[in-house]
């Protein structure tokens, strides 16, 4: 059977989620996803907050829905997901602390590259199972981004198990769209979805534009998808920064005309 999920999802474990698990849960099942991969923020979190939110997940989850356990880390300038992961190591990661951690993930995933400028080291070649080249907060709701993709393609030939993902960036309900996951699984279970996550079987995307794992798109518009990320990503670029130029003069837009952004762009 056909089972939908969503990926890099924050809820209020995160120290800028705005959604609780048990909100989240009933508000993704209305959109028909059946698994939705956590990757709660590190920074400002402690070990008794992971251990709740662990067991929060185990408990909201069954046979109609899966809540599975991560974590956001920075690691350098870069942040990095552990997907499937139950236990807490500590707010920020060195090189050993993420090689440990990664050990103890079904994916270790480096999140929206953009942020950290595209760079992947030594350390990251390593440990990385994917690399995120479809971030909606970064590159909206519609393709991924190219030079993301160019970085994954590069890191790829390096290693040919490189997995391609997207992720949501969930923190609020108007950031739920895309990309979203397909797998095709006999049962809905957390082991049943890691592993076809581990090897590759899935892609994401929406209705009209899905990626494999591989990185490559399922149709031919190649130039289409240039264009349109680009519109996306200069949409996001510019509202950002009239938004940060009018809280200088100490305006702030409406809440309903940035929601209305937010579940657009």
């Amino acid at each position: 059977m056909k089972i939908k999920g969503v990926m890099h999802v924050h809820s209020t474990y995160s120290y800028d989620g705005k959604e609780s698990l048990q909100s989240l849960r009933s508000f993704l099942m209305a959109q028909g996803i059946q698994f939705c991969c956590l990757t709660e923020h590190t920074d400002k979190m402690t070990i008794e907050q992971a251990r709740l939110f662990v067991q929060e997940c185990k408990v909201l989850s069954g046979s109609q829905f899966l809540f599975i356990p991560g974590f956001e880390v920075p690691f350098k300038n870069a942040h990095i997901l552990l997907v499937g992961c139950e236990v807490f190591l500590g707010q920020f990661a060195d090189v050993e602390l993420l090689k440990m951690w990664s050990q103890k993930s079904a994916l270790t995933i480096l999140a929206h590259p953009v942020r950290n400028h595209f760079k992947v080291d030594e350390t990251m070649e390593s440990v990385i199972d994917g690399i995120e080249v479809w971030n909606q907060q970064y590159e909206g709701k519609y393709v991924p981004r190219v030079r993301s993709c160019r970085l994954f393609f590069k890191v790829s030939a390096k290693n040919p198990n490189l997995l391609a993902t997207g992720g949501l960036d969930f923190h609020r309900k108007e950031h739920f769209g895309a990309p979203l996951y397909s797998l095709e699984l006999e049962h809905l279970t957390q082991e049943a979805v890691l592993v076809a996550l581990k090897k590759g079987e899935y892609t994401f995307g929406t209705d009209s534009v899905s990626v494999h794992s591989s990185g490559y798109f399922e149709d031919k518009s190649g130039f289409k998808h240039i264009l349109q990320s680009t519109v996306s990503i200069a949409a996001i670029v510019v509202g950002k920064n009239v938004n940060a130029l009018l809280a200088n003069f100490g305006i702030r837009l409406p809440k309903s005309i940035i929601k209305l952004i937010r579940s657009k762009v």
